[in-house]
């Protein structure tokens, strides 16, 4: 399916039969990032995703005339590269340090964390709504294909969670290098409005929820208190369980139970791959003789530290083979 506002890019793609330097699937943030480090250097980069936008967890949404956060949550930088790249937002206003908790400074985006994939993508072609299908390798370029568009470039970029990876390159009959052994960790999140909370801090938790968050104390400039929670490994398996229309019913009485009430405008979100680990010291693949790069924060340290250490990195590798 083809989304509305790809429409222009897509029309322009068919009529020129562009060749691009660099296709990357995945446009959250090690996607994101990966596009603004190599528009720098070279041109006709593609970002291509499943998804309706930009961001993949680095999610925002509107919820009333409120945004909530409802991916990650904040950027806790511990590598060079993650570190930099902090820096650089916070001169631009796109981001500024909390003490979210006693002892504990993070960097969040006061207009939600989606903005910062946003900025990092602009003016790079984006195509959205459209999952990747097939991928073949032949006469030196991928070819790239969503079952409603086919393209072709020089170099491929993967940025989905391994086993996204996995299952497409074992469809398609291609071989790469062994893949690190990642755990990944999932979560049922909820975002609501309460105004009613005994929560006096920006975040907090519980049995039920490892993450309770006000997005308003956090610094999104909000006018109600818009809350976000993230569902405890005991409770996320209770839910996983269950059938569709009990889940949103069982998560708001373990709110109601958390401590809020008066509830309104719930909604629920399962994130599959929330956060990995075992990432074995790994900050990419790349093959040289195909040109095919695997990164994100599967890779390297994990999170968006791993995701912006693991895209940097590759992003070497690539710009050494599209000028070789």
């Amino acid at each position: 399916m083809v989304a509305e506002g790809n429409q222009g890019t897509i029309k322009m793609m068919r009529e020129s039969k562009m060749i691009f330097n660099t296709i990357i699937v995945g446009a959250g943030m090690s996607g994101s990032y990966l596009s603004f480090v190599l528009k720098n250097t070279t041109k006709n980069i593609l970002i291509i995703d499943k998804s309706r936008g930009v961001g993949g967890r680095m999610s925002t949404k509107p919820i009333g005339e409120d945004i909530v956060d409802y991916g990650c949550q904040y950027i806790k930088p511990k590598t060079d590269e993650c570190s930099a790249l902090t820096k650089s937002l916070e001169e631009l206003g796109l981001v500024n340090e909390i003490e979210i908790k006693k002892g504990e400074k993070v960097y969040i985006s006061p207009f939600g964390m989606n903005k910062i994939p946003q900025y990092l993508s602009r003016g790079v072609s984006v195509v959205t709504n459209e999952k990747v299908e097939k991928i073949n390798y032949q006469n030196k370029l991928w070819e790239i294909d969503t079952g409603s568009i086919s393209l072709t470039s020089r170099t491929l970029v993967l940025t989905m969670p391994l086993p996204q990876v996995e299952e497409l390159m074992v469809r398609c009959n291609i071989k790469i290098d062994q893949l690190p052994n990642v755990e990944y960790s999932s979560f049922y999140t909820s975002t609501f409005v309460s105004n009613v909370h005994h929560l006096e801090e920006i975040i907090g938790s519980d049995d039920t929820f490892s993450w309770i968050c006000n997005n308003k104390k956090k610094g999104l400039r909000n006018l109600n208190n818009v809350f976000t929670v993230n569902t405890s490994k005991i409770i996320t398996r209770r839910l996983i369980e269950k059938e569709d229309p009990e889940r949103k019913g069982f998560i708001a009485g373990k709110i109601n139970e958390a401590g809020f009430n008066s509830i309104v405008k719930l909604n629920i979100h399962f994130w599959k791959y929330a956060f990995s680990s075992n990432q074995n010291n790994i900050d990419y693949i790349f093959n040289s003789d195909t040109g095919l790069g695997i990164c994100g924060d599967s890779f390297s340290v994990g999170r968006v530290d791993g995701a912006v250490r693991s895209a940097e990195l590759l992003s070497r590798e690539l710009i050494r083979f599209l000028c070789s």
